[in-house]
């Protein structure tokens, strides 16, 4: 029995996506390989399933991707492309992960896929309501075919898009907002660090600085934690490995993270 849709990956993203396209589409199933994963999804009413993947008109791929021994890591996402090429080769797919700049497209090569589209994900677990499933994202697809199947599926389940000439523009854009964030954030703990040194208070200057216009500096916390953006900048960087302002930015990072160490020794890193 085929379903019209069929996402793959029920983690944190994965299981907001599907409860998302489950109003659209009642028939909507889950894929994961973790049990743990798929118990969360049925409990929440979603049939899902980790011993095949099913048949499905549209793929949604939306598993974790890393940043591992110094290179991208898309171990996942080719694994379930080679698992659709088995199941259904000429159906959509709709890659939502964070891909490294060429990811789709190869994949797609390599499984003979024939309808792809990358379209990452903006979905923000502090403030689903205004960040959530259904909010403006970009996509580039594999060929006009893959765009045309993509725009009926995404107005169907209102999330409105930005289109992009390319898949490798759409895996770009993702890393390239991450980065920009994480650029902002090492910014404002080097700021926090010259405040230190010089006895000023960074809070003030923040606030102060902040009433400009066009100024908005981020708090300075715990270092930059988490997984999305130490892993994206990583993905930006090895397009150009030379690159001094990335390469400072994480120098920064780690420098304050030993900062916060040294003065706040109950403060773990990661």
């Amino acid at each position: 029995m085929k379903s019209e849709v069929c996402i793959i990956g029920l983690g944190n993203i994965g299981l907001a996506v599907a409860k998302h396209v489950k109003k659209y589409y009642p028939k909507m199933v889950g894929y994961d390989i973790s049990q743990k994963a798929i118990d969360r999804a049925q409990n929440l009413g979603i049939t899902a399933f980790s011993d095949h993947l099913p048949l499905a008109d549209t793929y949604v791929v939306a598993v974790n991707t890393w940043f591992r021994n110094g290179q991208p890591d898309m171990t996942c996402v080719a694994s379930c492309c080679s698992k659709i090429a088995l199941v259904s080769p000429c159906t959509l797919v709709t890659i939502e992960s964070t891909l490294s700049v060429g990811t789709a497209r190869k994949l797609a090569d390599l499984y003979n896929l024939k309808y792809v589209v990358v379209c990452p994900h903006r979905w923000w677990e502090e403030d689903e309501v205004n960040h959530g499933v259904a909010q403006l994202r970009v996509i580039g697809a594999l060929n006009e075919g893959s765009m045309k199947k993509a725009l009926g599926f995404y107005t169907s389940i209102k999330v409105p898009l930005h289109k992009l000439s390319s898949l490798e523009h759409a895996e770009i854009v993702k890393i390239v907002e991450n980065t920009d964030r994480y650029l902002k954030i090492a910014y404002a703990e080097q700021l926090k660090l010259i405040c230190d040194k010089n006895g000023l208070n960074f809070a003030e200057i923040r606030d102060a600085a902040n009433t400009k216009w066009n100024v908005e500096i981020p708090e300075a916390r715990d270092g930059i934690g988490k997984e999305c953006l130490p892993k994206d900048i990583q993905y930006l960087r090895s397009l150009d490995p030379t690159n001094i302002l990335l390469n400072a930015a994480i120098e920064l990072d780690e420098c304050y993270r030993h900062n916060l160490l040294v003065l706040c020794p109950q403060i773990k890193e990661g």
